[in-house]
């Protein structure tokens, strides 16, 4: 069977081939949606190709300039005085160093992340912001994903066109909601869109995080790919492709 594609990163010195890759987004989202799913894409490349809508991106596209010019106590009272990082002073994609699961396997986690925070404590922050139904607990459908970030900025590693700093500590994680509210004018070719905005934040779990990724290796060293998954769509839409090719082939 074809393997995950591996990477050869130089710790302490020795040059070590890493068998297994992660990026944080896809850890609470392809991996926790369908097993099989997520299998198939690690070892085959394959992908549902399931993406938000590009509207979601121009939120993201106009949220993030104007929340860079502001203090992040003014977010909400759980995050303390602090601003967002330049992207002068990270790169646009980090990576970590080698690390191991709970059963010693070598793997590596690297991403894109959408806000850090430097706060004037000398402490740091990640947050992500989702336009969507605003929940207290949101932050709980990406604890893994937030938490793979602290961990690359906890044993950063480097790219071939830039090292990932050390942040250190990480104090805070969470999710900054927003959720379309009322239209409060407009013109011809505009209007002025209000949106609530709540944070929902998240405690740190490193044991937790190790366990996951540790069932997900787990999960990709199994010989055959896992059984069909009757609630996921992607599943049955191949099932019906391959259904449908099979009945047009006995005609």
């Amino acid at each position: 069977r074809n393997k995950t594609s591996t990477n050869q990163i130089h710790i302490g010195g020795i040059l070590m081939t890493i068998e297994y890759s992660f990026s944080p987004s896809e850890l609470d989202y392809k991996a926790k949606k369908c097993s099989r799913c997520f299998y198939i894409h690690k070892h085959n490349k394959i992908n549902p190709g399931d993406r938000p809508p590009p509207v979601f991106s121009s939120f993201d596209a106009v949220q993030k300039p104007y929340f860079k010019k502001t203090n992040t106590k003014s977010w909400c009272d759980d995050l303390p005085d602090g601003e967002i990082m330049d992207s002068n002073e990270l790169p646009g994609k980090i990576v970590s160093d080698g690390l191991v699961d709970d059963k010693q396997r070598k793997f590596i986690l690297a991403g894109n992340p959408d806000i850090v925070i430097k706060f004037k404590d000398k402490s740091f922050g990640i947050v992500d912001f989702k336009t969507t139904v605003i929940s207290l607990d949101k932050a709980e459908n990406y604890r893994f994903q937030l938490e793979a970030y602290a961990q690359i900025f906890s044993s950063p590693g480097s790219t071939k066109k830039a090292k990932t700093p050390k942040l250190s500590p990480i104090t805070h994680m969470g999710i900054l909601q927003f959720y379309p509210q009322e239209i409060t004018s407009h013109t011809d070719h505009d209007c002025d869109l209000k949106m609530k905005t709540s944070y929902s934040a998240l405690n740190r779990d490193e044991s937790g995080f190790y366990n996951y990724i540790t069932k997900l290796i787990d999960l990709l060293e199994q010989p055959t790919i896992p059984s069909f998954n009757k609630d996921c769509n992607f599943c049955n839409f191949t099932k019906k492709q391959i259904d449908l090719g099979e009945h047009q082939n006995e005609k």
